[in-house]
């Protein structure tokens, strides 16, 4: 079961939050900073990966041995 929530929260919270929200904050013409929405939520999310990855290795594999 940790394994999937591994997964859930790893992969599948920013698979989610792209693909799932980028059809409508596509069709969004309201601008952060000058630049549209949907660019905005996209670089977002290379940090927001970035912290949900970090978030798994705390959680679920920091005292793991795979070896």
């Amino acid at each position: 079961m940790r394994d999937v929530w591994r997964g859930v929260l790893g992969i599948g919270v920013p698979f989610g939050a792209i693909v799932g929200l980028l059809p409508v904050l596509g069709a969004s013409r309201m601008l952060i900073f000058g630049m549209p929405l949907v660019v905005c939520w996209l670089f977002g999310w290379f940090f927001l990966t970035a912290l949900c990855m970090a978030v798994v290795w705390v959680v679920f594999d920091r005292g793991r041995d795979d070896g």
